[in-house]
């Protein structure tokens, strides 16, 4: 054990160069495992088949870092290969409501009903015996999964079934048979059972579930009786400068903008501004970083926003702050349905970093509203609401035309830094 740090396993999936939110959560955590106590040893796949890459994050620099790569099997790169063109677009989530055509029903029924619990199921097994041969060579006792892809955890399963001095925390970064896209894959009555027995096993398991919000660890202790904790997402540092006056007003989106999420009540209202004010919507400009479903960008055409739109695509986390320092509003849409009560995306707290005006879409009683009513120029809304848009927008158009700078605010967000949540995470693990 160097210098007294005790070892912890993770096994992840996404890690750099992947691209994306998944890789930010244990990426900031391992950051700050060592001044913790803890030596991460992570395990992750060797030539996977990541729907974006960010080169920059292979440049994270993490102490006592220890990086075990172990070769993959990955399904979605043989269709690609095959010809199957929208495989990448189905691995960042960007589903339609309907599969269109015989190829796209034939990729839903495959990934429906035969890959349980994803298409990542064959690294299973290469992972368990590289895990366990570290357990029996450095008497490893501390491992932690996360997921999704929630495979991984089934790794984690078989593991503490065959160590008995092992403890294992099942990491949730999204809920497993509750997230939103199971409702939009074709399953067989069998492979929704095995999916519901799977998650059964996992979280009775585990020697504790820890989740990234409050109301899915509430909803996994109700369901299966177990010890459960949240700890949230984060942010590694703030990044609140500014460019220098300009005459644009930028409201920015960051991430995907799925065909779920779409706002059709705040396009509306942008379109009522640029109507009533000529002047007013010349300056006004929306821009997309990320991935931006054909339905939204069809739904924008339709209010006759296209003109204002900029569609930058995925931007690498080194760069966003060229994107970032010009926004004059933020913005973070959730889909309707209440089975994304249960996720927090990671993006609010990128977004919270920054320290500028941000308007929240989502469900109705949705944790994020809790968590942000305490902060000044957030504004909090469920799919269904519309009038407070316009005055909000007016509100952050003022603030801005004072200096004719994006505006930045005073909020005390130091406890959403990993940093700090490292320490959270820590306590967790003491207490096993």
């Amino acid at each position: 054990m160097e210098k007294g740090l005790e070892p912890v396993v993770v096994i992840a999936y996404y890690w750099p160069p992947a691209g994306g939110p998944g890789v930010q959560r244990w990426l900031g955590f391992t950051k700050y495992f060592a001044e913790n106590g803890f030596k991460p040893i992570v395990i992750v796949p060797d030539n996977p088949f990541y729907p974006q890459v960010d080169a920059s994050l292979l440049d994270t620099s993490i102490e006592e870092l220890e990086v075990i790569r172990v070769p993959i099997i990955e399904p979605l790169r043989w269709a690609s290969r095959l010809g199957f063109s929208s495989t990448k677009e189905y691995a960042k989530g960007l589903l339609p409501n309907r599969p269109r055509g015989w190829v796209q029903k034939f990729l839903f029924t495959i990934r429906g009903s035969l890959f349980v619990p994803d298409s990542r199921i064959f690294w299973v097994k290469a992972v368990t015996r590289v895990v366990n041969k570290l357990i029996q060579e450095r008497s490893i006792r501390l491992l932690i999964t996360t997921g999704p892809p929630h495979s991984v955890h089934l790794a984690g399963f078989k593991l503490a079934s065959q160590t008995s001095n092992l403890n294992w925390i099942a990491d949730f970064r999204d809920p497993w048979t509750d997230i939103g896209y199971h409702r939009l894959l074709p399953m067989s009555a069998l492979a929704k059972k095995r999916h519901q027995h799977l998650e059964a096993e996992v979280l009775k398991k585990a020697s504790l579930v820890l989740t990234t919000t409050q109301y899915l660890a509430h909803h996994y202790k109700r369901k299966y009786a177990i010890s459960c904790e949240s700890v949230t997402n984060g942010f590694s540092e703030l990044n609140s400068t500014v460019d220098e006056a300009t005459e644009e007003f930028i409201l920015l989106h960051i991430g995907s903008l799925f065909a779920h999420r779409n706002p059709e009540r705040l396009w509306r209202s942008i379109q009522t501004i640029s109507m009533q004010e000529k002047h007013a919507s010349s300056k006004m400009r929306l821009w997309f970083v990320g991935e931006v479903d054909e339905t939204v960008k069809a739904s924008l055409r339709a209010h006759d926003l296209e003109d204002q739109c900029s569609f930058f695509g995925y931007v690498a986390k080194d760069k966003l702050h060229e994107y970032t320092s010009k926004a004059s509003l933020l913005l973070l849409v959730e889909g309707d349905s209440d089975a994304y009560d249960y996720v927090i995306p990671g993006k609010l707290f990128e977004y919270l970093s920054i320290q500028a005006p941000l308007m929240i879409i989502g469900p109705e009683g949705w944790e994020v509203t809790e968590m942000v009513k305490d902060y000044p120029m957030i504004l909090s809304l469920s799919q269904h609401e519309e009038a407070p848009i316009i005055p909000f927008i007016e509100n952050c158009r003022s603030l801005f035309n004072q200096d004719q700078k994006p505006p930045r605010l005073e909020r005390d967000v130091a406890k959403y830094q990993h940093k700090e949540l490292a320490k959270s995470l820590a306590k967790c693990i003491r207490s096993l």
